[in-house]
Order: C-alpha cells, then sequence, then structure tokens
C-alpha cells in the first residue's frame, strides 16, 4: 500500500486525537500517509499535506474522519478515481461510515488480507432547457428537486421513466435516491430502506398532497425525468447530494440516471447491511 489520504472534518470534537491515531496507525505499517491541506497539526511528522482533488488519484485509499457529510463530500473525487474510501464515525449516525471512534485499531485490518470492497452505484442528473443540458452532476445519496424559498405554495410535479408517464403530483418536492441514500432524506420523506447492494433508483415525494403511491422503486437503468411548474413566483432548485443548488426555470427538465461512476466503501468488520441498519436506527431513536 503506498499511500493513504486521510481526511477529517477539524469542525468535530476530539478530532485532532483521532487524526494522530490513525495517522500513527499507518505509519506503523510503512505506510506515506497523505492529509488534508485544510487540517494541519504541526505535532505530526513525516505528513504530506495536500487538497484533496490531488491527494485522492495518488492514493491507495481514503480513510475519511467525519460522518456520512465527511464521506459524500470525498465521493465523486474517489469514485472518478476508482480509490475507495473508509470512513470513521465522528458523527451522529453514519450509515456509511465502517468503524466508530473506539474502532481505529481495526484499521490494521487492511493489512492482514480482511477488507471487503462494497461498490456502491451513483446517480447522474442533469438540467435540460430548451433540449441543451445547463447543468450536471454525479450522486451518491440523493437528487432532490425542492421549493428552495419558504414560500408557502405546492408545486406540480410531472415524472416520466423512459418517456413515458408515470406520475404527477403536488407537493414540496421529490427526492431521487440510490441504495445508499435509501437512509437519508428519502427514509425521512417516508421513503422505503432498500439493500443497498441492489441497482435501484427511489422516487419519494416530499409532502406530497396525494393519495397515490409514496414512492417508486425502479431499475437503475431507467432513464427518469421530472419537471416541475408553480402557478406562483417560487424558487425551485435541484441539488446532489445537499450541494451542487442550480435554480430551474419554467420548462426545465431535470434528468436522473444511472452514473458511470462508483463508489467503492472499504468493510474490515464483516457485518451484513441489516445488522448495520439495526445498529444506526436504534441510535436514530
Amino acid at each position: 500500500m503506498r499511500a493513504v489520504y486521510v481526511h477529517p472534518n477539524e469542525q468535530k470534537p476530539g478530532i485532532a486525537p483521532a487524526v494522530a491515531e490513525v495517522c500513527a496507525l499507518l505509519q506503523e505499517r510503512g505506510v506515506r500517509v497523505l492529509l488534508s491541506s485544510a487540517y494541519f497539526d504541526p505535532a505530526l511528522e513525516n505528513i504530506q499535506y495536500l487538497p484533496a482533488a490531488e491527494a485522492i488519484p495518488r492514493a491507495a485509499l481514503v480513510v475519511s474522519l467525519g460522518g456520512d457529510g465527511t464521506m459524500l463530500r470525498l465521493a465523486r473525487l474517489a469514485a472518478a478515481s476508482k480509490v475507495p474510501i473508509l470512513g470513521i464515525n465522528l458523527g451522529h449516525v453514519g450509515f456509511m461510515t465502517e468503524l466508530e471512534r473506539d474502532e481505529i485499531p481495526l484499521l490494521a485490518r487492511l493489512f492482514d488480507g480482511g477488507p471487503v470492497c462494497d461498490d456502491r452505484i451513483m446517480i447522474h442528473y442533469s438540467v435540460l432547457r430548451q433540449g441543451a443540458e445547463v447543468f450536471s452532476g454525479d450522486a451518491l445519496n440523493d437528487v432532490a428537486v425542492v421549493r428552495g424559498n419558504p414560500q408557502f405554495h405546492v408545486i406540480h410535479m410531472d415524472v416520466e421513466a423512459d418517456g413515458v408517464r408515470v406520475t404527477s403530483f403536488g407537493g414540496d418536492g421529490v427526492v431521487f435516491a440510490t441504495p445508499t441514500g435509501s437512509t437519508a432524506y428519502s427514509l425521512s420523506a417516508g421513503g422505503p430502506i432498500v439493500e443497498p447492494s441492489t441497482d435501484n433508483i427511489v422516487l419519494t415525494p416530499v409532502c406530497a398532497h396525494s393519495l397515490r403511491p409514496s414512492s417508486f422503486v425502479f431499475s437503475a437503468e431507467r432513464r427518469l425525468s421530472v419537471r416541475v411548474h408553480c402557478r406562483h413566483d417560487v424558487e425551485i432548485v435541484v441539488s446532489g447530494d445537499g450541494d451542487q443548488n442550480f435554480t430551474l426555470k419554467p420548462g426545465d427538465e431535470v434528468v436522473v440516471e444511472r452514473s458511470p461512476l462508483q463508489m467503492r466503501l472499504l468493510r474490515v468488520k464483516g457485518q451484513n447491511f441489516y445488522h448495520i441498519l439495526q445498529q444506526k436506527l436504534s441510535g436514530r431513536e
């Protein structure tokens, strides 16, 4: 293992000792440690500080210290370079993270033939304006098309799959989620939990004013699209994984489909999805 990139969320309490422990364990195994240039600790020795965009392509893997949000911010860069991520949870729920703070010593299993790669699909989204693409992005968790300002007006959505009408409804918006993202915004909006090993895209309305089915689970091979309209002057935005917000104009079409990118999560504990799910959901409650 030539190099490992360590990416801490410097806002988390107790981050300094956690970073020091991870770096020491890696260096004991003869690994060159690359550390986020956004984080600096003069007490650490033999560390190369680099921005994530430069460090990730040079690394064999990424160790993320934070929560799911920290991992989401790394997802697109890591997927583009086909570099796996192992997450250490210093946040709250942490569905994607593998280890808790007191389990950092289990990183040693990376060198003992223990890690398993858990491949996760991502979704690509694009905004078409009069047939031309004006914005696009990729997301690991979800793509949300929602009302962007506090006005209390219902927005109306028409959804198609491969050009065929699926449903129409009014509400606050709609979430398109991967199986990985089915435990995030989509779950909060009433959507189903989907096994992360499956290849699906979940559509979940947000506060729908409708008695029709609340969610749909599509094959990841479908080309999904939504057009949103409102009779009032309401800002409507599309975002991927909670960032990259883009404001839609009347007549815009948002297309969601499987991304060519794929996220690779490292597992060292051998727990199955349902064991992790019960742990995390009981912690959330």
